[in-house]
């Protein structure tokens, strides 16, 4: 079961249209259950996350939760779907902050149906 989890660095007023691109599981290799955990930093109410699974949105300005690290699993992992093989998981995020950076956690499991 693959597990993607990062950090990314949001600079102030800009989006990041992928936190995963460029990731070996961006495209689904296989039919799957996703799941996403997602948490900012301690300013992470600037944040705004959209998160996609193929053409499913699963959630659209978001707020993450402001705990500065890791989501921890299951209890911090509360979106999940089906996605098809070769399918495009994606999380977008848009900091609203016109001040300073902010940091987003994320981790996204992938387990083969």
């Amino acid at each position: 079961m693959p597990l993607i989890q990062a950090s990314v660095s949001v600079p102030l007023s800009s989006v990041n249209d992928n936190l995963i691109a460029g990731s070996q599981f961006e495209f689904a290799p296989y039919n799957a259950l996703v799941e996403f955990g997602i948490n900012g930093d301690a300013n992470g109410g600037d944040m705004r996350i959209d998160v996609y699974s193929g053409n499913d949105m699963l959630t659209e300005q978001m707020v993450p939760n402001i705990v500065n690290r890791s989501p921890i699993y299951p209890d911090e992992y509360l979106l999940q779907d089906v996605v098809g093989r070769g399918e495009r998981i994606k999380i977008r995020a848009r900091n609203t902050s016109a001040a300073a950076a902010r940091v987003v956690f994320f981790g996204v499991r992938i387990t083969p149906l």
